[in-house]
C-alpha cells in the first residue's frame, strides 16, 4: 500500500487520534468505523505510522513525557508518605 492509499483508509476520527499522539484510541475508531479486528486495526496504524516517521516521532515524545508526568507524581506521593510516617511513628522522640 501507499502513504496515499494508507491516509484515505483510515478513517478522519483515527488520523485526529494518532495527530494527538493517542494510538489506542486510533485503533478503536478503525476497529469501529472499518469492522476490522483489533489485530488487523493495530496492523493498518503500524503501517500508517512506519510511513509517517514525524509523527511517528512526535508521538513516542508524548508517551514518554506522559510516563514521566506519572512518575513525577508517584515520587512526590511517596516522599509525603514517608514523611508523614516518619512523623507518625518518631515524633515522641522528638
Amino acid at each position: 500500500m501507499t502513504e496515499e492509499t494508507l491516509q484515505y483508509s483510515l478513517p478522519p476520527k483515527a488520523l485526529e487520534a494518532l495527530v494527538q499522539g493517542d494510538r489506542d484510541e486510533a485503533i478503536k475508531q478503525v476497529m469501529l468505523e472499518g469492522n476490522h479486528s483489533r489485530e488487523e486495526a493495530r496492523d493498518m496504524i503500524a503501517s500508517f505510522l512506519l510511513t509517517q516517521p514525524s509523527l511517528l516521532r512526535r508521538m513516542k515524545d508524548t508517551q514518554s513525557e506522559a510516563k514521566w508526568g506519572r512518575m513525577r507524581w508517584l515520587i512526590l506521593f511517596q516522599a509525603i508518605a514517608v514523611a508523614i510516617g516518619y512523623f507518625l511513628f518518631f515524633r515522641d522522640q522528638w
